[in-house]
């Protein structure tokens, strides 16, 4: 009879493959990275090369030194100490609230333009229908209604892996059938131009749409045998994902011209200019199936981000209220208290003219504050994979490896302060004042919230006998 750890080591190469490509790949950014034609190719090979490599093999070097659930936390504090942990908690708890607002506008644009066309880029539509989606699903999980993880793994597939294989498949038929495509192709058209070089600020949506590999060391108690396991499963699952990306961006080009796709609405565009030549139904099918599907992703993310953060607020002493679970075992002040900041963020399609630039500078401050995490991530590498010197080329690799992806995250950092077209000349000033503004506050938060908390348990414990 197998002992129980033995029977909790339940995850192989194929099911550690399945949730690396769950999650990283994601549909949402598709439209923002075809922007750029066929350059994206080239800015796959280099955001590939210097971030979605080394941090693969970051993460199945750590996964494999540090076999614990827990994951990059844990990796961040076993590097630079506890405070440094509950900076990352944050990060990652601030640039998911951020990324509400663009995946339910994501999904508000799609039902619009299946149910009542026009609306798409209507800002009171979208800003309502956000609102109305997210405390929807709040009021759900505060009444202990908890999406399974097979209903999360199915809604991804449905919603984000099917709609990119369909998409990709269009495009052969399109140009199999003779349809001119939207692009040229040749090598020269590789080489980024003046139009890719106005919109640098998408970059960073490249290294974001790259992000999410390390999530499988959340597992790494309960995988057969790490130490084969995690190469072998991000060997496999690594390439899969670049490619199944970078072709269904391109996808996108050669039935829609760059400059038409819309950053919310391309998706559709394309299925719908597709779907009219050849089957006139399958628009409202694909809409369908990508709003169930992004659904249960945000869905699954909303509570677990909850629980994460209910979690550091209990290991901080935070106040009462944000410490309490109701009786059905929900963090629902939590829940509030994260629907009340991403509400307040909604604000932003109040800010600029469009739907879509307002999209943007969402999708922007997300990317800023995620690679601001990923910079702690590869310094705690740094640091940890140092620590046990094998050979002089491991240091080395130890060091320069994580270095680059921190230079690639500083560079995505940098142009995600330079507005794209896609914003206007008169909301530059806008632009500017939300992004550094919202850095500054969110990142000062933790800090001075730990410096309270310490100030207090000081004074408490001078005025005890």
């Amino acid at each position: 009879m197998e002992s129980e750890s033995s029977n909790s080591r339940c995850l192989g190469v194929f099911s550690l493959v399945m949730i690396a490509i769950v999650s990283v790949d994601s549909i949402r950014n598709l439209p923002i990275i075809a922007q750029y034609g066929l350059p994206l190719v080239s800015f796959f090979l280099v955001a590939g090369l210097a971030f979605f490599l080394p941090l693969t093999w970051i993460s199945s070097q750590l996964a494999i030194r540090y076999p614990h659930a827990g994951g990059s936390y844990l990796w961040i504090e076993a590097a630079f100490g506890k405070k440094f942990g509950y900076l990352s908690i944050w990060l990652q708890w601030v640039y998911n609230i951020i990324w509400y607002p663009t995946i339910f506008a994501f999904l508000s644009s799609i039902l619009a333009t299946m149910l009542a066309p026009g609306l798409e880029d209507n800002k009171w539509f979208i800003l309502g229908s956000c609102a109305s989606l997210y405390w929807i699903i709040t009021y759900i999980h505060s009444k202990g209604v908890k999406m399974s993880g097979l209903i999360s793994t199915v809604s991804t597939l449905v919603g984000t892996l099917f709609p990119m294989a369909l998409m990709i498949g269009a495009a052969v038929y399109w140009l199999a059938s003779g349809s001119p495509s939207a692009i040229t192709f040749s090598a020269k058209d590789l080489i980024p131009n003046e139009t890719t070089y106005n919109n640098l600020a998408y970059f960073s949506n490249f290294l974001f749409s790259l992000l999410g590999i390390e999530v499988i060391a959340m597992h790494a108690a309960n995988v057969k045998n790490p130490t084969v396991t995690y190469p072998k499963a991000l060997s496999i699952s690594a390439p899969i994902i670049l490619i199944s990306l970078m072709l269904s961006s391109l996808a996108l080009c050669v039935i829609v011209p760059p400059e038409k796709i819309g950053i919310i609405t391309g998706i559709m565009d394309v299925f719908d200019l597709f779907f009219k030549q050849y089957y006139p139904g399958g628009t409202f099918i694909i809409g369908w199936s990508i709003v169930i599907g992004c659904l249960g992703i945000a869905s699954s993310w909303m509570i677990g981000l909850a629980r994460g953060l209910h979690v550091a607020f209990t290991a901080i002493n935070a106040p009462k209220p944000l410490q309490k679970l109701n009786k059905s075992g929900a963090p629902v002040n939590v829940l509030i208290f994260q629907g009340v900041v991403y509400t307040i963020l909604l604000s932003a399609f109040l800010l600029l003219p469009g739907v879509n630039s307002s999209y943007w500078l969402l999708s922007a401050l997300t990317a800023q504050f995620a690679l601001s995490y990923y910079v702690i991530l590869f310094f705690a590498a740094i640091k940890l994979l140092r620590s046990k010197k094998h050979s002089r080329i491991r240091a080395f690799m130890s060091t320069a490896i994580p270095l680059l992806a921190v230079f690639i995250s500083v560079i995505g950092i940098g142009v995600g302060f330079l507005p794209p077209d896609e914003i206007g000349k008169h909301h530059i000033l806008h632009y500017e004042l939300f992004m550094i503004g919202s850095l500054i506050t969110f990142c000062m938060i933790p800090f001075l919230f730990l410096r309270n908390r310490t100030a207090k348990s000081a004074k408490t414990a001078a005025l005890s006998p």
